[in-house]
């Protein structure tokens, strides 16, 4: 695990809450981070405070990495990240950690891969599925992305896009409060409920999970009434809390 100096590229509101935060990587990392698709790195702060978030960017990308952080004002340990990335030029960072990533050479060609993400648990699902298409993998791959209301799908257009250009990738975008998204047509309740109600066959799924404890262990209880076993599914949730 190497700790580097990043230049901050911007930081662009996405919505009301959520910044997509860009940093560059030194010049003598002309090839670009190693990490692998799925993995996060830590920001650290000059007072020696640390935080973890998921690595947006595929690998593909070279220099340029991508965060999704949201802003938590009442939080003053977040507070203090966004306010130095939004005023300062530059951040350490330590990259890659995580285990919550895609073999390509054990994916068979018709494996199904289905990522359940809530809130700006997609940033990990974007590393990943742009790291699929580079690859051209033609993998069945479906995208739910849950949140409370639409606005809070920050990137909405981004998985749509994928839709349109890659006929093997599928978006449902899921809304648990639609009385709160005016005009909202599409698929309601929560995650859980709603893979489980699309998908008939889980023995040669792999599902990533990337969002809270609760949405992750409610999805995995969910998929285990339908035959699932947990070593089909990755999450970090596992490694930082482990059900006892």
């Amino acid at each position: 695990m190497a700790r580097k100096v990043t230049t901050i590229l911007s930081a662009d509101l996405l919505n009301r809450d959520v910044y997509r935060i860009r940093l560059l990587l030194p010049e003598s990392e002309q090839a670009g981070a190693e990490f692998k698709a799925g993995q996060y790195l830590d920001i650290c702060l000059p007072d020696g405070k640390k935080a973890s978030f998921s690595i947006a960017s595929a690998p593909e990308a070279g220099r340029e990495l991508e965060l999704h952080i949201r802003h938590m004002p009442d939080s003053e340990f977040n507070d203090s990240i966004v306010q130095h990335l939004l005023h300062q030029p530059s951040v350490e960072v330590e990259l890659a950690m995580g285990d919550c990533t895609i073999n390509l050479d054990e994916l068979n060609d018709d494996q199904p891969i289905i990522f359940a993400a809530a809130s700006t648990g997609f940033s990990q699902v974007k590393s990943i599925v742009e790291h699929l298409i580079a690859s051209a993998r033609k993998n069945p791959i479906h995208v739910y992305w849950g949140a409370r209301v639409e606005e809070d799908m920050y990137l909405e257009a981004l998985p749509k896009s994928w839709a349109e250009h890659h006929a093997n990738i599928h978006f449902i975008p899921v809304v648990s409060e639609p009385d709160k998204s005016p005009g909202w047509s599409g698929r309601t309740g929560l995650l859980p409920a709603a893979i489980v109600e699309d998908v008939d066959d889980l023995t040669k799924a792999e599902v990533f999970a990337c969002g809270s404890p609760a949405m992750v262990y409610a999805l995995l209880d969910a998929l285990e009434e339908q035959g699932f076993t947990q070593s089909q599914m990755k999450s970090d949730v596992f490694a930082y809390a482990p059900r006892p």
